[in-house]
């Protein structure tokens, strides 16, 4: 963040009248908590002197942090299956590199495009270019996305659209549906029609209107025939390729199946067209269905801000996704717009504000999300041998490793008393007790061989237990730490005798709050 800081000093600079924060720090640490992997004093700064819009303009124009590609074939001669690498980069990137928005919607994005390593996907070297999609369309269109990954061998291998042929004319096989079924159940349409603002359609009987019936599913399936991996290096490409994961899948048009399709919606894809067209088609029928503006943009929204938005905040995401202003439908630059600077999100931004922030609003940090906030807040560095992954995984967050198409947790979960919580299906008593752990091991050990912390501008503050408790209030809590728990934070650390235990006594007590887990 430090480099990111010399880039755009002068335009900091400029956007700040004398030096002067155009936005309190609440207000930027609440809108860094939504839109990065957690607030840093370097990152709350910019943020304060630059304002939300430019920010914004700033995160869109950056350049996209990559992962690095793995080998085929290990060492030993085998497949090279460790994903550690590519897990450790991924953190990294999310602890030090300036484009966090890009990854936040990049890692929002593959919680609903799910290819797992579970699932099939065994090699390692799959998943740095799966990840791209992701980096390299969060702020483009949705559509670009949809196609993509419809595309991707990673995908192909794990939903099976990979070598789907078409029916054998004596009926002993039929196409594939795995890919077609989750396609609209989970990435795109969903279960029920929705109106714009997320909330059901319902028929005269106020029974919900499906957005397909299971006729359509092996309709669809047909659409998918024909594709196949992509021909690896020094192989001849054929009609049924073995898995190889760089590229795009292609066509092989004699094993796509030609006749009519009847899908969704009523629409028709007529007979005689090539694989090619039936996806063009198909994707155009898709961004045409009003279902997908607020099944989407609801998610987005759960994995960004809040796992409970208001019908009226959907709604107006939903607008924008299906027009951006200019006529264009599924912008993503948009649409995350939307969703950082609606009126919902910024509601508690300033402490004096009349209404804060209702008493549902908000998540729990899913485990990834905990681990940076804490080790960002702390000033952390990640050396070759940092473990991160191990921990995520601990805590039910295994990276690229999801137990299912659902992911590492359903949008849909909901609390005994209906609460929509996503992040808390991961959460157990045992899970709760192992992120106070973290949190100690980050504190009072470490969490590996190469992993640091910088409690300094902590132990530089712990004279004072206010202003140490203040300064954590600052880091973690938007300024904004509850009574209750500052109280507990300063007796913490008036019980200790040196400055760096008093120091760490304090962020134990705030750190493993129930106040902290949740963003508020």
């Amino acid at each position: 963040m430090k480099t990111l800081f010399l880039l755009l000093a002068p335009l900091v600079l400029a956007y700040g009248q004398n030096g002067t924060p155009v936005m309190s720090d609440t207000a930027a640490a609440r809108f860094l908590d939504q839109a990065t992997w957690g607030p840093t004093p370097a990152s709350l700064a910019q943020l304060q002197q630059m304002g939300i819009s430019n920010w914004l303009q700033a995160q869109f124009a950056m350049n996209t942090s990559d992962l690095p590609n793995m080998p085929v074939i290990g060492p030993t001669g085998k497949p090279y299956t460790a994903l550690a690498d590519v897990q450790r980069a991924f953190f990294v990137n999310a602890l030090t590199q300036p484009d966090q928005l890009r990854q936040r919607v990049a890692f929002a994005l593959s919680e609903i495009w799910v290819v797992s390593q579970l699932g099939g996907v065994n090699y390692a070297y799959a998943f740095p270019p799966y990840w791209r999609i992701f980096g390299d369309n969060a702020f483009g269109n949705y559509r670009d996305i949809i196609e993509a990954v419809t595309l991707s061998p990673a995908m192909g291998r794990y939903l099976n659209m990979a070598n789907n042929n078409k029916a054998d004319p004596s009926g002993r096989t039929s196409a594939n549906e795995n890919y077609a079924r989750e396609l609209l159940q989970l990435f795109t349409l969903g279960l029920t029609q929705l109106n714009a603002d997320g909330t059901p359609v319902v028929d005269s009987n106020n029974n919900p209107v499906p957005t397909y019936d299971e006729a359509v599913i092996p309709q669809m399936a047909k659409v998918f025939t024909g594709w196949t991996y992509p021909a690896a290096p020094k192989h001849k490409a054929g009609a049924n390729n073995p898995p190889y994961y760089m590229g795009q899948m292609y066509a092989a048009e004699f094993n796509h199946d030609e006749t009519q399709k009847n899908i969704f919606g009523g629409n028709v894809i007529p007979a005689g067209q090539t694989a090619e067209q039936d996806l063009q088609m198909t994707l155009d029928d898709l961004m045409n269905q009003p279902t997908m503006a607020p099944f989407v943009c609801e998610q987005l929204i759960q994995h960004l801000v809040t796992s409970n938005p208001s019908p009226a905040y959907v709604g107006r995401v939903s607008s924008v996704f299906l027009n951006d202003g200019n006529g264009v439908k599924g912008n993503m630059r948009a649409v995350i717009q939307a969703i950082l600077t609606d009126p919902e999100a910024r509601a508690g931004d300033e402490p004096s504000s009349v209404t804060a922030t209702a008493a549902t609003f908000g998540h729990l940090r899913e485990p990834i999300l905990l681990l940076t906030d804490i080790l960002r807040g702390l000033n952390a560095t990640l050396g070759n041998s940092s473990a991160l992954q191990s921990y995520s995984a601990q805590l039910g967050q295994d990276l690229f490793r999801a137990p299912s198409v659902f992911s590492y947790f359903s949008p849909q979960y909901r609390l005994t008393n209906g609460l929509l919580a996503p992040e808390f299906q991961l959460q157990s008593t045992a899970a709760a007790s192992f992120r106070a752990d973290i949190v100690n091991r980050v504190l009072y050990g470490k969490l590996d061989a190469s992993t640091k912390v910088d409690l300094s501008p902590f132990v530089a503050k712990a004279g004072d237990a206010a202003s140490l408790t203040g300064y954590i209030s600052y880091v973690f809590f938007h300024h904004a730490m509850p009574a209750a728990v500052a109280q507990q934070v300063e007796a913490a650390a008036e019980a200790q005798t040196t400055a760096p235990a008093k120091a760490q006594a304090a962020l134990y007590v705030a750190l493993t709050s129930s106040e902290y887990q949740v963003v508020q």
